[in-house]
């Protein structure tokens, strides 16, 4: 099993992280348990599913040396602190731009407290609580595994135009579960989901985009992660600001995307940037 897992780390990492995330969801869906905004049931243990099968399948290939090095890029800002800050934040600036312009609409800014009510965590939660859980649960527990473990290992085949969308499919197929459990999600069953589909691949290039231009900074890109996240999933981003701030992102992965296909089409290099 452990020469398996060495020659194939990916596939055995892919398969782990379903193991880990759709043991749990599949538990929810089998009790009949639906999550959302202020709900006692939370789909969210299931997202630290990739970080946990990284964890794994890096100990099992590079062994306590290999584990140090992914926690050390958990905690580093990557090659420029000042650069991968502010890549870490430029969803909270877009979501300052789109909450600030709502008068303009005629529409009102929501109340504080609606922006920390998070689908999967309680109502009752102090804010910095929810943004330390979205941080460590979505953040980290999304990205150790898709950019840090899986994106690393699948560079050292493919250039980063198909190592995205190779993690793209999978990311698709890894969220399935939720349409079951996740009330909003479950709205997007219908034409919308063609939209959703679309979102999720041009996330992976903004991701991946991040990932590789912070100097592949773990830490940078679970920041950006989780501070998208907010500002679209919470009850105060319901509608007009979710929208917005999603395509800004999806246009934002469009040109990513485009300029990565043209470097690989003329078999450039990849330069992580």
């Amino acid at each position: 099993m452990r020469t398996w897992i060495a020659t194939r780390p990916v596939t055995a990492y892919y398969l782990l992280a379903l193991l880990f995330t759709w043991s749990y969801w599949i538990a929810l869906i089998t009790q009949g348990k639906h999550s959302g905004t202020g709900t006692a049931v939370s789909h969210l243990p299931g997202l630290l599913g990739p970080m946990l099968a990284a964890f794994a399948i890096t100990a099992v290939v590079d062994g306590p040396s290999g584990l140090l090095a992914l926690l050390k890029r958990m905690l580093n800002w990557g090659s420029s602190w000042y650069r991968s800050l502010l890549l870490a934040l430029s969803p909270l600036a877009m979501g300052v731009v789109v909450f600030a312009a709502l008068p303009l609409f005629g529409a009102n800014i929501p109340p504080l407290r609606d922006f920390f009510l998070y689908p999967g965590l309680s109502g009752s939660l102090p804010w910095w609580v929810v943004l330390l859980l979205v941080l460590l649960i979505n953040g980290y527990g999304e990205e150790t595994g898709w950019r840090g473990f899986m994106m690393e290992r699948l560079l050292q085949r493919y250039d980063r135009f198909h190592a995205t969308l190779i993690i793209a499919a999978g990311w698709i197929i890894w969220h399935i579960p939720v349409f079951w459990i996740n009330v909003s999600m479950t709205a997007l069953v219908g034409p919308m989901l063609l939209g959703w589909v679309f979102g999720i691949v041009c996330g992976a290039f903004v991701l991946a985009h991040v990932y590789l231009i912070s100097g592949r900074s773990i830490l940078t890109v679970a920041l950006w992660h989780a501070l998208y996240n907010m500002m679209v999933a919470p009850r105060a981003a319901t509608g007009i600001p979710a929208a917005a701030v999603s395509t800004v992102v999806m246009l934002w992965g469009v040109v990513v995307a485009w300029r990565w296909w043209r470097d690989a089409r003329s078999r450039r290099a990849p330069k992580g940037g």
